[in-house]
Formats: structure tokens, C-alpha cells, sequence
């Protein structure tokens, strides 16, 4: 397993105890209630998602709302939101990753953590946001809506 992929993972954990119980985003970043081993790769790279997607939260709430086409926030389940929350920031703020693998890393997070029905969802909101917000704005969406780097 990937340094990025443990540390998407270690920040979705992260998020999963932030939005369902509460936990303080500072102690939650702390990591002590993970049992295994963390590279400081690792760990700087799960604080770096948590704290943006703290800071961005509602910016990047409302965008998953714009996307998810008839389904209130409230209806996804924390998992997925999570996931959601993590997989728009990357999209946003690490221009240097491809989009397409940031969604693929989120499609796999999702089928660990969720389900096969759940990744379906998970890859085409990602992929809606992709080409309408990111590409889109950047001017680098294709001629018939696809992404020219595909």
C-alpha cells in the first residue's frame, strides 16, 4: 500500500470520527487511537487532507449537494461524505495529481470501506465535479465533454 493511500486512509478514519462523533479535529489528528505503525509521510499527508477539508468543509459541501443530484447531504452515508469531502479537496488543491487517479485512489477507498454500489456513486459525482469545475475552469475539457489527458 501506497504512503498516499495509508495516509487518504488514516485522514477518511480522521473525518469518519470528526463528522459522526465529534471528535475534536486536534485530537482527532493526533492519530493515538490508530494502533498501527505511521510513517511521518503518512501522517503529514492525512493532516494535511483533514485540516483542509475542516477548513473547506462547507465550500465543499455544497458542491457535493450541487453534484449529487436529488440526494440531501444528510442521505449520504458518513463513509461516503467522508470520502467525498477528501476526494474534492485533492481535486482542488493538488493540481500536480491527475484527477482521473485521485478519483480511481476514491473508487478503491470507497470499496474498502463501503460498497461496490457505493463506488458507482462515489466515481460519478468525483467525475461530474471533475470535468464541470476543474477542467472546465482550467480550459481543458474536450470538445465532447471528456477529459483530453484520458
Amino acid at each position: 500500500m501506497s504512503s498516499r493511500h495509508r495516509g487518504r486512509s488514516l485522514a477518511l478514519m480522521c473525518l469518519y470520527q470528526i463528522d459522526l462523533v465529534g471528535t475534536d479535529p486536534n485530537r482527532a489528528m493526533k492519530f493515538d487511537w490508530y494502533d498501527k505503525k505511521i510513517s511521518k509521510e503518512e501522517k503529514d499527508y492525512a493532516i494535511f487532507l483533514v485540516k483542509g477539508v475542516v477548513e473547506k468543509r462547507e465550500s465543499i459541501d455544497n458542491l457535493i449537494k450541487k453534484y449529487s443530484e436529488n440526494w440531501e447531504l444528510s442521505r449520504i452515508s458518513v463513509v461516503n461524505r467522508c470520502i467525498l469531502r477528501l476526494s474534492i479537496l485533492s481535486l482542488q488543491k493538488e493540481p500536480f495529481l491527475a484527477g482521473p487517479v485521485v478519483i480511481s485512489e476514491a473508487v478503491e477507498l470507497t470499496k474498502e470501506f463501503e460498497t461496490e454500489e457505493s463506488a458507482h456513486f462515489i466515481n460519478g459525482l468525483l467525475d461530474a465535479f471533475y470535468k464541470k469545475e476543474i477542467l472546465a475552469s482550467n480550459g481543458k475539457l474536450g470538445e465532447h465533454g471528456t477529459d483530453p489527458q484520458k
